[in-house]
């Protein structure tokens, strides 16, 4: 017999905490990604089909648009297609995690 795991007052799963977080946040159409924005979307990969970052060469049906000031921080500039750029879920995923660490996106 194994003995019991000692765990912190208030510990919780992994999985329990991902599904408050998922909860919590919303679902997409609301947190603004609605048909306006598929529209915006579908015309800016219309005009940008590739990646930003240089050499990358994802296919194109792996593309995610990318606000470049973010929607948190210019509601505003949510349909702007001068605030989008073309980035793969790889380099949008790093963007995204760097963007929003505890260092701000420095470092």
């Amino acid at each position: 017999m194994r003995p019991p795991i000692a765990r912190p007052k208030g510990w919780r799963p992994h999985e329990a905490k991902r599904r408050d977080y998922d909860a919590a946040r919303g679902t997409a159409r609301q947190r603004g990604y609605d048909s306006a924005w598929q529209r915006v979307r579908a015309a800016h990969l219309a005009r940008h089909p590739k990646c930003c970052v240089p050499g990358c060469q994802t296919p194109h049906d792996r593309l995610n648009v990318d606000h470049i000031v973010s929607v948190r921080e210019c509601p505003s500039r949510r349909l702007d297609p001068t605030n989008l750029r073309t980035m793969c879920q790889s380099h949008h995923s790093s963007r995204t995690s760097r963007d929003h660490s505890w260092n701000g996106g420095r470092g």
